[in-house]
């Protein structure tokens, strides 16, 4: 619709802009103003002010301020020409009849059709779903989920007949040409000509834009068949990822608490809904969009997402916070217990239990970095540097350079790397557009122990206790260290009778060049001390000497190894116990002993006799 010019100015006088809010909220006059509690976002005081004489709102709270049309927009959702004919119908004032375009005309034309054939599909599916005996089967379905009548009403959820044209016959009862059904979504066309019900032996869910008017349709097949899911195609009234379920029923609720839960699929927003949980929408089954975000940017401005928690629910939870930060939403992230999702945890433990839960969401930043700690091996740098490039995308989103420095130490923290050099790397990466690390990066934060410089210099140094010594070492005992690549190169050269001499395993590294072999290289000197007079086998005090060093420094690495294990293990049980996955919280305990039996043969070790 198109506002003549002028218009809008004449009927921003005329309206009665206190009449207009208290048909929303309820007013109280007080001095020259009225006021209430603010519509726009959830307090107890009242901050909202009406001041009649000015035409004008304002909430000294949240900010929300203008004249009636900017009112409307903001609590109906709606577009300026939308509010400019709210206003009118409820001042009781005619809209001016004026000549449009041809091109206009025909668009308002097609989309006040297609609402009305949606609206004779909404009847006809509800009477399909209560008035006949195949309907039946969908009345089961909705009563074994657990939706209530009064939901079921409220929603104007209904069936549609396993037919090829029971739909179509019905609209041509009411006066609808084939060229209009045609046009509807409601119908798939046939190459050859004609066309036949699009929706057959499905549930049928009405999906509304923010003003409550139905544009299209969403099917879930009854019995064999696929797709499981079924939605209208685009048509002049509906855009797909332009709208999210149940927005016109909940952005009341939205705005009242201050923030929105968006699920995944139907029952997820009906079930929690018709259980009291009213502050939540759904994303129609189909990943988030640009455009559904920037929808529910109307309402709220932080977000709690709580997808389902299978692999696929974890991958939209990511995507969605990616759009969701980039249009400046606070994001937390809800994972259920059991691997539930809304509509079966709702069912089984209540709202209470899950308004309960909602408090206890992560933060996106806690949940991406919990996500990648939990999938990659925290013990070895490979697995570290997976977990920083699976977070610095996330990281990059946080604008706040305060809160992004703390995040950083926090991570740095939780996962023993440098923080310095982790602001380095995300600095770099925000002006590189860069989304990964080097394995060189996280390697050089890692530092040499002295208990591995001391067993080096054994191995390399001490010819009568390399043999025995090697047969103690296991590659769990130096994986991941620093100088892993020179334990491997003696191993190389013990099994291959190569004599081990400095010209030999130099020369080895340089063939093998990366940062690793640069460094041994640079440590090798340092560590070959070789002395022919104190490499006496028959020195038994030097023996024994030596010996002591050697089982000691292997034994200080694998008690930092075990730690290292502990510290990983606990973030995976924790996980676990978030998620409330029982059996897999078993084996993780089963894995919390053993390790602390190894825990307890360390405490107890003695080096033993060279």
């Amino acid at each position: 619709m198109r506002i003549p010019k002028g218009f809008s100015d004449e009927l921003r006088t005329q309206a009665d802009i206190v009449k207009i809010v208290g048909d929303y909220v309820l007013l109280k006059k007080k001095g020259n103003n009225y006021w209430a509690c603010c519509p726009f976002h959830g307090e107890k005081t009242p901050s909202f002010s009406v001041n009649a004489n000015k035409g004008f709102f304002k909430c000294f709270g949240c900010g929300t301020a203008g004249d009636v049309f900017r009112f409307v927009m903001e609590i109906e959702g709606a577009s300026f020409p939308e509010a400019v004919k709210t206003v009118a119908e409820k001042a009781g004032v005619s809209l001016p009849v004026f000549e449009e375009s041809k091109e206009f005309e025909e668009r308002d034309r097609l989309r006040a059709e297609l609402q009305q054939l949606n609206q004779w599909a909404v009847e006809f599916f509800e009477q399909s779903l209560t008035e006949t005996g195949e309907g039946r089967r969908g009345l089961a379905y909705l009563e074994q989920r657990g939706v209530q009548e009064a939901t079921r009403k409220l929603f104007k959820l209904g069936y549609a007949p396993n037919s090829w044209d029971a739909l179509t016959s019905f609209l041509k009862t009411k006066g609808a040409t084939i060229t209009q059904i045609e046009r509807s979504g409601l119908v798939s066309l046939k190459e050859t000509g004609g066309s036949y019900d699009k929706f057959r032996g499905r549930l049928m869910f009405p999906i509304s834009d923010a003003q409550g008017r139905v544009v299209a349709f969403g099917g879930r097949i009854l019995g064999e068949g696929e797709p499981k899911y079924l939605n209208s195609p685009e048509t002049a009234l509906y855009t797909k990822g332009q709208h999210l379920f149940g927005l016109s029923y909940a952005r009341d609720a939205v705005r009242q608490r201050g923030f929105a839960i968006l699920v995944e699929g139907y029952l997820d927003f009906l079930i929690p809904y018709q259980a009291g949980v009213k502050n939540l929408v759904a994303s129609l089954g189909t990943a988030l969009t640009e455009q559904q975000v920037r929808l529910l940017g109307r309402y709220a401005q932080k977000i709690i997402v709580n997808f389902d928690p299978d692999a696929a629910g974890v991958n939209a939870t990511k995507r969605s916070l990616e759009l969701l930060l980039g249009q400046g939403f606070k994001v937390n992230v809800l994972t259920l217990p059991d691997n539930l999702d809304p509509d079966e945890f709702i069912r089984a433990r209540g709202a209470e239990g899950y308004n309960q839960l909602l408090k206890t969401s992560q933060s996106f930043l806690d949940y991406i970095v919990e996500q990648a700690a939990g999938t990659h091996d925290q013990t070895r740098p490979a697995g570290k540097i997976e977990t920083v490039n699976a977070i610095l995308p996330y990281l990059r989103l946080v604008n706040d350079k305060l809160e992004r420095s703390e995040q950083i130490e926090r991570i740095a923290d939780r996962l023993k790397i440098d923080s310095k050099l982790l602001r380095q790397e995300f600095k770099k990466a925000a002006e590189t557009r860069q989304e990964r690390v080097s394995e060189r990066v996280i390697r050089e934060t890692i530092a040499v122990k002295s208990a591995e410089q001391k067993l080096l210099e054994v191995l390399l140094n001490r010819a009568p206790l390399r043999t025995r010594l090697l047969r103690q070492l296991k590659e769990e005992d130096f994986a991941g260290l620093r100088t892993e690549k020179l334990f491997r190169l003696i191993f190389e050269f013990e099994q291959k009778n190569i004599e081990l001499n400095y010209a030999e395993i130099t020369q080895a590294l340089t063939e093998r060049e990366d940062a690793d072999e640069a460094l041994a290289r640079e440590l090798l000197p340092r560590l070959w001390t070789l002395d022919e007079a104190a490499t006496d086998p028959n020195d038994v005090t030097a023996l024994k000497a030596w010996w002591r060093e050697a089982a000691e420094s292997l034994h200080s690495l694998r008690c930092e190894r075990l730690a290292e294990r502990q510290v990983a293990l606990q973030m995976e049980i924790n996980q676990a116990q978030r998620a409330n996955d029982a059996q897999r919280l078993n084996e993780l305990m089963m894995h919390k002993f053993e390790l602390a039996k190894r825990e307890q043969a360390l405490a107890n070790w003695s080096p033993g006799e060279a």
